[in-house]
């Protein structure tokens, strides 16, 4: 909120409002909480935790899909909801569009660098284009909400195939769910998208709202990552067993 409030509506005067576009939250939603998780994860993670193998089953694949295939259904419904009631037919099927072309990029992407499809790549990249039409889901037209579409599926892909164990290797940390590669990426291409598309656009603004949103991200989560352990540390990390009853209890 402190950052949307700086961003959006002219918070310290540093930006005006209304000079940033971001109507589905490509900036302040989705590269905010993706960066903010990167800040805190530089921070928290213990050695144990980052040489520690992370371990997926079909069962948790499966529930990924399923979680994905609702994120998939209702993302039109989450862009349309904070546009005006004409512009949300529009917006609608730009959403849809976008995640179209992701999806089907994905595919495409997965194959290319893995030599098969990867279930990873399905349920995150897939997404993509959601995330990436947000700032310019209620202006851009349908044929450029295809080409973002296809941008953020192919980066989001690239992200998950190639840039993830290095970016986790340089930076000591587990992005658990790569969080950068379907948040964190496709959201700053998505603030970056409405630059060609919005005639009369504030340029140096507009970037600067993305400037602001990184080191807040990751300076405010640097800071929780600190805070956090000091209330408690899982035995285990990456098992939630403990959370639950088991059929014995």
């Amino acid at each position: 909120m402190l950052n949307e409030w700086i961003v959006m509506n002219g918070g310290l005067g540093l930006i005006k409002a209304g000079g940033v576009v971001d109507t589905g939250g490509s900036i302040v939603i989705h590269a905010f909480g993706a960066i903010f998780g990167l800040g805190i994860a530089l921070t928290m993670t213990t050695k144990q935790e980052f040489e520690k193998t992370i371990e997926s089953d079909s069962v948790s694949d499966r529930y990924s899909m399923l979680g994905s295939m609702i994120l998939w259904i209702f993302w039109p419904s989450f862009c349309a909801a904070l546009v005006p009631p004409d512009k949300m037919p529009h917006t609608v099927v730009n959403v849809i569009l976008a995640l179209c072309a992701s999806t089907i990029t994905t595919y495409i992407f997965s194959v290319s660098f893995r030599k098969k499809i990867s279930i990873a790549d399905i349920a995150n990249a897939a997404l993509a284009g959601g995330v990436a039409i947000g700032s310019a889901c209620a202006d851009a037209s349908h044929t450029l909400a295809v080409i973002i579409g296809i941008l953020a599926g192919g980066l989001s892909t690239f992200g998950f195939a190639v840039i993830q164990s290095r970016q986790q290797k340089l930076m000591k940390i587990i992005d658990t769910c790569g969080v950068t590669n379907l948040h964190g990426l496709p959201g700053l291409m998505g603030g970056l998208a409405v630059l060609p598309i919005l005639k009369g656009l504030q340029i140096q603004q507009q970037l600067l709202g993305i400037v602001i949103t990184i080191a807040v991200a990751f300076i405010t989560g640097m800071f929780v990552g600190k805070v956090l352990p000091l209330l408690g540390r899982k035995v285990e990390a990456y098992e939630d067993a403990d959370e639950f009853l088991d059929a014995s209890e």
